[in-house]
């Protein structure tokens, strides 16, 4: 599928604004609503994987209602921001092994928070990413789905 150049400009600061940062705020619904803060790696601009305390809210959350919600804001709503919809996967023991390791990579300060507690990792696939850069104009903003699978 070929980009408009609008989609072209979207997905470039999609990729900048996910390549410089590195946590989010998840929120999670069951019985209850729940907002999480978590450190993230990209494994592509619509899959993002993170790990999660075992025994946790946002976990139990997951696992009873796989739909989720991201924000990625690094500095407030006058830099660029992302706002995402995704469906979240707990992954096994192998992909958690894949997930500490690019996770460690991407931020060497989780190892702390990964040998404070148990974890469980997490990928979490985008459908839809809302780009948002108030500077450039991009308000409301940008709309990109995932590409088809």
């Amino acid at each position: 599928m070929q980009l408009t150049q609008a989609d072209e400009q979207t997905r470039d600061k999609l990729v900048r604004v996910l390549g410089e940062n590195s946590s989010m705020f998840l929120a999670t619904s069951a019985d209850d609503v729940w907002n999480a803060g978590a450190f993230y790696a990209e494994l592509d601009p619509f899959t993002l994987t993170l790990v999660l305390e075992a025994g946790g809210t946002t976990l139990r959350n997951i696992n009873a209602n796989p739909s989720v919600a991201v924000v990625i804001a690094p500095s407030g709503p006058f830099q660029p921001f992302l706002q995402g919809r995704a469906t979240a996967k707990v992954r096994d023991a192998e992909g958690k092994e894949e997930t500490i390791a690019a996770l460690l990579r991407k931020e060497p300060q989780i190892k702390a928070l990964i040998e404070a507690a148990p974890v469980e990792a997490v990928d979490l696939n985008v459908s839809r990413w809302r780009v948002t850069d108030i500077g450039e104009g991009w308000l409301p903003g940008r709309e990109l789905a995932a590409p088809p699978a």
